[in-house]
């Protein structure tokens, strides 16, 4: 009886064993390849102190972003809530283009509640400009991981596709291929592990400097708070020798949980979402970022029915 593929079954059971691994294996090299490029030194990139939106993105990426314009103008009163917890433009439209895509966000006919801003305003052209000064000054990084996470999703589907086809051919000229099985049910869990991990969103990452910027304005705002300054927007850049007070600074650097309103703070925040994967964006929560933030398998079943794993193998 011929091999199946002219492979047999017991070479083909060790390849396929290797392919099970290898691409945990790639998504490990490239997350340490990624991580190591991160580490190495980039010279110094000169720009001015950072606005509270940029803070913001340092903070907690796209989505803190659009919660602290939110704050703003719900603070100056350019929006209002609504019993429905919808945002409504109660004045003129702010200059930002942050705020103003915001505020165009708040018209009737819109999701206009928080979530429903996050999800229109994360890829805005606005927001992509933000993300990309940040960058290019060396303070944000473009978070690999999601990419990594789809490639090797990808990769134990086509792992797990090979498996089911090699089974079938085995199955279709009489080959054993008991020990087969288990490996397709290692290849079926490895992928079902991958797409659960693709599935998750994260942002961009600050960079070490980027964190040492946010640390120093955990620090001055924590500082102006003991010393009882007056909760009054802040204007411009806010940084080492700036002034940090004001609802948008709270929240660029806490979450919409740091709100002064308590009563507007739990109308800002939407409700958790079952059963979703969390993100690289912000939520309401009050976390900020004041610091540097295998699939192998064994089987000892038989080939059943038929003897050990000599001539066609129990690989099909």
């Amino acid at each position: 009886m011929e091999d199946t593929w002219g492979i047999p079954g017991p070479t083909f059971l060790a390849i396929y064993a290797v392919l099970l691994v290898l691409p945990l294996a790639v998504g490990l090299l490239w997350t340490i390849a990624v991580k190591l490029g991160r580490k190495a030194p980039r010279a110094a990139v000169s720009g001015p102190q950072p606005t509270v939106y940029e803070l913001a993105y340092l903070a907690g990426g796209p989505d803190r972003v659009v919660d602290t314009a939110i704050a703003a103008l719900v603070d100056r009163g350019t929006l209002r809530v609504s019993s429905s917890k919808q945002l409504q433009l109660a004045g003129p439209e702010p200059a930002d283009p942050i705020e103003r895509a915001v505020a165009k966000g708040a018209k009737p006919g819109y999701n206009a509640t928080t979530r429903g801003m996050r999800d229109r305003l994360r890829m805005s052209g606005p927001m992509q400009a933000l993300g990309k000064d940040l960058e290019a000054r060396g303070l944000v990084v473009v978070n690999q991981a999601p990419r990594i996470r789809q490639v090797v999703f990808f990769l134990y589907v086509a792992v797990l596709v090979l498996g089911v086809v090699r089974l079938f051919a085995g199955l279709g000229t009489n080959h054993p291929v008991g020990f087969l099985v288990p490996l397709l049910i290692a290849a079926v869990v490895a992928t079902l592990i991958a797409r659960s991990a693709k599935n998750k969103t994260s942002g961009p990452r600050p960079t070490g400097e980027g964190n040492r910027i946010l640390g120093s304005a955990n620090s001055a705002l924590a500082r102006e708070r003991k010393r009882g300054i007056p909760n009054e927007p802040a204007v411009g850049g806010v940084g080492p020798g700036f002034l940090l007070g004001g609802a948008a600074a709270a929240v660029a650097l806490g979450g919409l949980a740091f709100y002064p309103d308590e009563e507007l703070s739990e109308a800002l925040i939407p409700p958790p979402v079952p059963g979703a994967f969390g993100g690289g964006g912000s939520s309401g929560g009050g976390s900020t970022c004041s610091t540097g933030s295998s699939c192998s398998s064994g089987s000892s079943s038989s080939c059943g029915g038929g003897g050990g794993c000599g001539g066609g193998g129990c690989g099909g």
